[in-house]
């Protein structure tokens, strides 16, 4: 008998140890913040597709750009319950970010649950965070997007979604740096000084990268020769948007492929990446900007 139960517990481990092995690799794609998820697909394939499908214009770039115009509409898009940031954080006489959920009483049933759930997922840590931190499948499953990366996130998972770009490194998520708040920061050597960016997405079209502004659905051509790999320190590189004309912003860290979040889901990680283009390094590493074409 007990010979009998050894045998049956060294097959049932060997059964185990072959599942185990057996297991696809865990995907990159499934941890990241742009990850396609159910609730990505549904909003892809029931909302945004129909009207891609209509479309008479089929080049990648107008589709592109009509995935942005859907995303941002006022009736179909993703902040259809957006939260205005002023109702629940506000700034104390030491110009320090707090919770200010008492100011929030003009909120729906429905936004009330969603700042719940923020609040506990997102903002505990720093409130800022919640500007950061929201996955694609948080914001598209909410419709509560009210900043850049939430919609160039959002515009990413989608188009992964719809595979309308076949190539994972023709299309990326990308981060920016005000250029005169790097360099007050950088002149006082201030690393307590917030810096304010952009995030947006980048998309290679015959042979050329274009920047998609994918909150204010436009887009800027990025000048010859650029490439992601060109942007490290201590050289700078620029783009402007026709939305923020008085605006450059300067590359700071680019994804790898459609799957790479780069990881700037918190303030303190986003400052250090406006920094020296790592999370994990505090450091001023790139030079001080200046505009050569003024």
């Amino acid at each position: 008998m007990i010979k009998k139960l050894t045998n049956q517990i060294f097959v049932l481990i060997l059964i185990t140890l072959f599942s185990l092995i057996s297991l696809p690799a865990f995907s990159e794609d499934a941890e990241s913040l742009i990850a396609v998820t159910p609730a990505i697909k549904e909003y892809a394939f029931n909302v945004v597709k129909p009207i891609l499908d209509s479309y008479s214009e089929k080049d990648k770039l107008s589709q592109l750009m009509k995935v942005s115009e859907i995303i941002t509409d006022s009736e179909l898009g993703i902040q259809t319950n957006a939260i205005e940031p002023s109702t629940f954080i506000i700034y104390d006489k030491l110009e320090k970010l707090k919770l200010g959920f008492l100011y929030a009483t003009s909120l729906s049933s429905e936004q009330k649950q969603i700042l719940k759930t923020w609040h506990s997922k997102f903002m505990r840590l720093n409130p800022a965070d919640v500007f950061f931190a929201p996955s694609a499948d948080d914001i598209i499953r909410t419709k509560a997007a009210f900043g850049c990366s939430h919609y160039a996130r959002s515009f990413i998972a989608i188009v992964k979604a719809l595979h309308l770009v076949h190539n994972p490194e023709e299309i990326r998520y990308a981060i920016t740096s005000k250029s005169d708040n790097y360099n007050q920061a950088l002149d006082t050597q201030d690393k307590e000084l917030t810096i304010n960016g952009h995030q947006f997405v980048i998309v290679k079209i015959a042979s050329k990268w274009i920047a998609l502004n994918t909150s204010k659905s436009e887009w800027s051509q990025l000048p010859d020769g650029f490439t992601p790999s060109s942007v490290v320190p201590p050289k700078n590189v620029s783009i402007r948007f026709a939305s923020y004309p008085e605006v450059t912003f300067l590359f700071r860290k680019i994804g790898k492929n459609f799957n790479d979040d780069c990881n700037d889901s918190s303030l303190i990680a986003l400052m250090n990446i406006y920094r020296s283009g790592n999370i994990d390094n505090s450091n001023f590493l790139w030079e001080k900007f200046t505009d050569k074409s003024s």
